[in-house]
């Protein structure tokens, strides 16, 4: 048997390319495909940053309600007044509560300020001890605040007739904005915070 030398070549196979409008189909499926991702990734981020900026505020509100209770529960006379008016202890301005709280130390008290700095887009709440260098509580993240001092008489029959009741009461918007345009969840603080142990020594 004898086998010619043109058969002993490998035979020559056309192959098919992609056209220009099935690379342009693919490239259109591609776009749609990343385009999607991409919104996915950034609805995320967007969904996180917002959860964020409301654990933050969320945080930062706990801290100054704790505070200012703790404070409040340790708040003492002012012994500058006299004793017809020292349930005036308790000095509120629309921007300030100040007051005397019993440190411990050695019947040793120490002034305690609390300042709201009100802005344009939202205003801090710091706290201060002796006019020392003030710390600040919520960075920039009130949206409205206000605080007033109230006082009710309480009479009775019984024995305590005439004792006198303070409380401060509280109310702010904190949170509701956030970075680069996304906005967080703006919070209602509504509260009441007695100076149980500054109650006690007015009665």
């Amino acid at each position: 048997m004898t086998v010619s030398r043109e058969s002993g070549k490998r035979p020559y196979i056309r192959y098919r390319g992609f056209t220009l409008v099935e690379m342009l189909v693919v490239m259109a499926i591609a776009a749609l495909l990343i385009g999607g991702i991409v919104q996915l990734l950034t609805q995320f981020r967007r969904g996180f940053s917002k959860g964020e900026e409301t654990g933050v505020a969320l945080q930062e509100a706990g801290l100054f309600l704790a505070m200012l209770r703790n404070d409040l529960i340790n708040a003492v006379p002012d012994r500058s007044l006299p004793p017809e008016r020292r349930h005036e202890s308790i000095r509120v301005t629309p921007t300030d509560i100040s007051f005397s709280v019993y440190t411990g130390d050695r019947d040793r008290t120490a002034r305690i300020t609390y300042s709201y700095q009100p802005a344009d887009a939202r205003g801090s709440i710091s706290r201060t001890i002796d006019g020392e260098r003030p710390r600040i509580l919520v960075n920039g993240r009130v949206a409205s605040l206000t605080w007033e001092l109230c006082t009710e008489p309480i009479f009775s029959s019984r024995p305590g007739s005439g004792t006198r009741c303070l409380w401060l009461d509280i109310q702010a918007h904190i949170g509701g904005q956030g970075k680069a345009g996304v906005k967080g969840r703006e919070l209602l603080l509504t509260t009441k915070l007695f100076p149980v142990r500054l109650i006690r020594q007015l009665n």
